[in-house]
């Protein structure tokens, strides 16, 4: 019978499975802004941005309050600690989105490597999801070594643009990789606190 404290755990792991829900709709706009140059969709992404950072800070407040009522034991702690980071890092990777929607130069023989990037990125922080709310599954490992690919695909096409559009090409696939590589540490850490197969 899981205790108050487990519950409570669980509960947290599921609002940073929403707050990965968020982080993707972020990402897939942002995407979606450079490939379509609408500067629109960014000044939506700027929104999204602003409610991951709210739940981000909701989860963290969340956390500190289980540590503070329940006097854990120190695996509870730990995990605790688990869920704080990655609350921390995918507000971050809301942030990595907002970099994404800033307009920059990204001509249109590149778009479709950068929307295949995007595409692996975003589906590595929906794997993500599916494993904090306990749906299991492999997690974002397979979408990450996409990404990688995607993303040294990406720079190779760069190298054919004009210097200052390669610049911003290749500051966008490493925004992509940060994305995608986070998403991989989280799920490292997760399994200290997400409710697999709940």
């Amino acid at each position: 019978m899981p205790t108050a404290f487990q519950k409570e755990l669980g509960t947290l792991a599921h609002r940073l499975a929403d707050l990965c829900a968020l982080v993707a709709t972020a990402l897939e706009g942002a995407t979606r802004s450079v490939l379509e140059s609408d500067h629109t969709l960014g000044g939506r992404v700027r929104e999204d941005v602003a409610a991951v950072a709210a739940l981000g800070a909701a989860c963290e407040d969340q956390a500190c309050a289980l540590l503070a009522l329940h006097a854990p034991r120190e695996a509870d702690v730990k995990a605790v600690v688990a869920a704080v980071h990655t609350a921390a890092d995918l507000t971050r990777m809301g942030g990595l989105a907002r970099e994404v929607a800033e307009p920059r130069r990204v001509p249109v023989e590149v778009r479709p490597a950068l929307g295949r990037l995007g595409g692996h990125a975003v589906a590595a922080v929906r794997a993500l999801q599916e494993l904090l709310a306990g749906g299991g599954g492999a997690g974002p490992a397979d979408a990450v070594v996409l990404a990688e690919a995607a993303e040294r695909g990406l720079r190779e096409a760069a190298r054919g643009c004009g210097a200052g559009a390669a610049v911003d090409v290749v500051l966008l696939a490493a925004v992509y990789g940060r994305f995608a590589g986070t998403s991989a540490v989280i799920a490292r850490r997760a399994s200290g606190f997400a409710p697999v197969g709940a």
